[in-house]
């Protein structure tokens, strides 16, 4: 392994790699009980429509894992479910306390929730560019959606671009907010998403000798779920996908057919652009949240 001039933190090996099945990952940020305006139709589903996802994958027999589920699988002390489906929110907002988590619990769905680290951060300072920031999870929000099984990972100490800070200052936000939130709640924080869905190898390499064992991408990594646990790619839903929308989003192919679209428009690129910047074309652009 290439080393980028830190040593390995302890206990940060991998489990040995699972068997790769079809796991759909699932992206969402706000869930709110407003109209979705214009301006936040990139992150915002309504409730109505949330509940009806959720209502559809009960139905259609998928049950909701987490990744501390998917771990102990590989170290085959757990099943998976026949149909299993990874539910994620990026950003903490404190809609997905006030408002998904009872959607979730009725359905006894649980998520994968990415908070950020910083203590003092109380608002998505990240959305100022559009003239508005909102309220994000407090520490008891965040210990009681841990305590109800939902699963806390780090979404980084401030929420950057990691792929364009020194090394010093990716160190800190990988295992500052680790070690942070690991203090809050008492427990293990063993999963990450990378802020705007960006990385690039020497991030991803940086995330796994912090001591994480699984880290989400957005439109980037492998099509089959299990590849490269450090680059977990993910379908991000929005407030437009109608059940049958939903439903390719949960096939194999459906994936796929994304990563061969992506690997096409990357290979079109120029070379500076492709070291850690998804496709730039409707539905594969950085989240930039």
């Amino acid at each position: 392994m290439k080393n980028f001039g830190q040593p390995t933190a302890s206990g940060s090996a991998p489990v040995s790699a699972p068997a790769k099945r079809p796991v759909p990952v699932l992206l969402y940020h706000r869930i709110i009980t407003e109209s979705v305006q214009d301006d936040w139709a990139n992150i915002a589903v309504h409730e109505k429509v949330f509940r009806r996802h959720i209502e559809l994958l009960d139905r259609w027999g998928y049950t909701a894992i987490t990744f501390r589920d998917y771990l102990l699988s590989m170290k085959g002390a757990l099943d998976l479910p026949k149909r299993p489906v990874i539910i994620t929110f990026d950003d903490a907002y404190e809609e997905v306390y006030t408002v998904a988590k009872p959607i979730l619990e009725q359905y006894a769905m649980r998520s994968v929730v990415f908070v950020v680290g910083d203590v003092k951060m109380r608002e998505s300072v990240w959305d100022k560019g559009k003239g508005k920031v909102f309220r994000l999870l407090t520490d008891q929000q965040i210990i009681e959606l841990n305590r109800d099984g939902h699963e806390i990972g780090s979404h980084s100490m401030s929420h950057p671009d990691l792929t364009s800070l020194p090394e010093s200052e990716v160190w800190q936000e990988l295992m500052r907010s680790r070690m942070l939130l690991e203090i809050t709640l008492n427990a293990p924080v063993q999963s990450f998403a990378y802020p705007y869905g960006l990385v690039d190898e020497r991030v991803k390499w940086m995330t796994r000798e912090a001591g994480y064992l699984f880290a989400c991408a957005a439109y980037t990594g492998p099509s089959c779920f299990g590849a490269d646990l450090f680059e977990i790619r993910r379908v991000k839903v929005l407030d437009t996908a109608n059940p049958f929308m939903v439903r390719m989003m949960l096939h194999p192919w459906y994936t796929r057919l994304r990563w061969v679209w992506w690997r096409w428009k990357r290979l079109r690129r120029p070379p500076a652009r492709a070291a850690h910047t998804p496709s730039p074309t409707q539905g594969d652009e950085p989240s930039r949240h």
